[in-house]
């Protein structure tokens, strides 16, 4: 079970920093790179949430099975960028982060303009 060298595939992979991976999931640097240099081992919720974030399976990240695709998806990469943030942000901030997203989506719905009418 090589976590580490999974994990630094998948990086490499996806073309993610260390840094983004660690700012996207809530988590210190110094702590994603104990596990990608195999000095400390992720606790089950970590393990699933980088399953999550790279769209694999637990066994991907143990090293398991070498299938990294675990099923087709309804989201595209963006998306799935999205969930992943989201499930990084603590419980308590969640609200303001959906509301914030629901003002953002707002920007982009014009409104329908009634036409002028002549003057009677």
């Amino acid at each position: 079970m090589d976590i580490g060298l999974q994990l630094r595939n998948l990086l490499e992979q996806d073309g993610i920093s260390q840094k983004q991976l660690a700012e996207d999931l809530n988590i210190s640097a110094t702590t994603l790179n104990g596990y990608i240099q195999n000095r400390r081992q992720p606790d089950a919720k970590m393990v699933i949430r980088l399953a999550s974030y790279f769209h694999t399976t637990t066994d991907y990240i143990y090293g398991i099975t070498n299938i990294r695709e675990p099923y087709a998806t309804p989201y595209n990469a963006e998306e799935r960028h999205l969930v992943n943030i989201f499930r990084g942000i603590p419980e308590d901030k969640r609200p303001l982060y959906i509301e914030t997203g629901r003002t953002f989506s707002k920007f982009g719905k014009k409104k329908i303009q009634k036409p002028d009418l002549p003057d009677k």
